[in-house]
This record gives C-alpha cells, sequence and structure tokens, in this order.
C-alpha cells in the first residue's frame, strides 16, 4: 500500500496546474453530482482518484503542501466543502499514510459514511441462476463484478446496500437496492456468523449481479 502512495505522490508533481486530487469514501450520487457542480463554478481543476481514502481522516480533511500559496483557492475549497454539507473542513500540512503533495497540488478527503468500511470488501452471490458471480466492494465507493466490465457506484446506509450501473453517461443509472440481514449459517466447520444481502427490486436487470442476492460468510 504504502507503495501505491509513493508513486501517486510521484505522478502529482508533474502537475503545473493547481490541482485538486479528490478521493471520497460514502458519497452518493447526488453529493458527488453537486460537488462537480460546485467545483466547475468556482473555477477549480481538479481529479477524481480511486485510492482508498485512509482510515485515520474522517469527515472532510485538506492536505496541502507546506507553504502553499492562494488564500482564494483554500476559501474557494472550503465554500466548495461546506456547499455539499460538511460542517468543516480540516486542513494540514502534515500528510498520513503517505499522502504528500508538490507544489500546485492538493489533496480533499471526503468521507460522508465511515460506516461503509465496515462492509466486506467481496460479497458472493446466493440463490441465483449463477452462484459463481462475484462483488467486490471498494472502500471509495466503487464496486465492480469480479472478472467483467460491470462496475459502477455503491453506498450503504442504514443496513441497506445499494448499487448504480451507467450503461451510458447521459442515461439515467440502473440501480438495484439490497436489504441487509445478519444470521448464522451451517458449514462443514460448524455454526458461522454471515450476513445475506437481498436483492429488493425482482426483476431481471441488464447487469448480472443485480440479479442475485448476496451473501458473506465469515471464517472466524
Amino acid at each position: 500500500m504504502q507503495r501505491i502512495f509513493a508513486i501517486a505522490t510521484l505522478l502529482l508533481s508533474g502537475c503545473s496546474t493547481q490541482t485538486l486530487h479528490i478521493f471520497e469514501s460514502g458519497l452518493d450520487e447526488g453529493t458527488r453530482a453537486n460537488l462537480v457542480q460546485a467545483l466547475e463554478k468556482r473555477d477549480i481543476h481538479y481529479r477524481f482518484t480511486e485510492l482508498p481514502v485512509p482510515l485515520q481522516y474522517e469527515s472532510a480533511q485538506l492536505n496541502i503542501p507546506p507553504m502553499t500559496s492562494g488564500d482564494k483557492w483554500l476559501r474557494d475549497i472550503e465554500y466548495v466543502v461546506k456547499n455539499i454539507g460538511f460542517d468543516t473542513l480540516t486542513i494540514s500540512e502534515f500528510n498520513m499514510e503517505g499522502h504528500r503533495y508538490t507544489p500546485n497540488n492538493a489533496g480533499l478527503y471526503l468521507v460522508q459514511n465511515r460506516a461503509v468500511q465496515a462492509l466486506p470488501d467481496l460479497l458472493f452471490a446466493h440463490q441465483c441462476k449463477d452462484d459463481s458471480i462475484q462483488l467486490q466492494l471498494k472502500p471509495n465507493g466503487h464496486w465492480q463484478q469480479v472478472g467483467t466490465e460491470y462496475r459502477g457506484r455503491w453506498i450503504y446506509k442504514s443496513n441497506s446496500l445499494t448499487l448504480t450501473w451507467h450503461e451510458k453517461s447521459e442515461q439515467h443509472p440502473y440501480q438495484q437496492v439490497y436489504a441487509e440481514r445478519e444470521h448464522t449459517v451451517q458449514t462443514l466447520q460448524g455454526p458461522k456468523p454471515a450476513k445475506t444481502f437481498t436483492r429488493q427490486q425482482l426483476f431481471d436487470g441488464p447487469v448480472p449481479v443485480f440479479n442475485c442476492d448476496l451473501q458473506v460468510i465469515f471464517a472466524e
């Protein structure tokens, strides 16, 4: 993981335009859309990254290189963060988990719902026509059906998991909602705790994983 962050730092050093690199966890579609709109309104050059938000970060945090100039730029970022519903923005020159920035770069970390970090990162198809389907949940709010090009965004609130998928960017997304249930299942090693996510929309859709219930069984 440290190697990934080190590589990311080297990539950041090549940006001459003042650029905001955005790491996010748990932002829903509406908040993300409002974020993009606010950034463009303030003419802030930005890039989204798929790297996970370090677990040490909570709420909204901005990491800047030492002696960063441009008070207006920082005020504009703070405006954007508060505009999408965060109460405060913590600004720091001291960076954790190897996230360090060169001049003209900064890292914005937005955590809307840290509870999503508690979910397993891999779920398996359950009571499905194709039980080989696997769903990977990434900490930054992206999902992928393992071994396929199907991918999208996910959010977890109040024991409900929602997956969205865009066939085309300009079209309304497909969506599937799953209700979470904690229970015990019998295995060859005896009873084990499990979580089952039952799909709520029962009509078949174009995304294979949307047509399955999902489950994880905890070995310990």
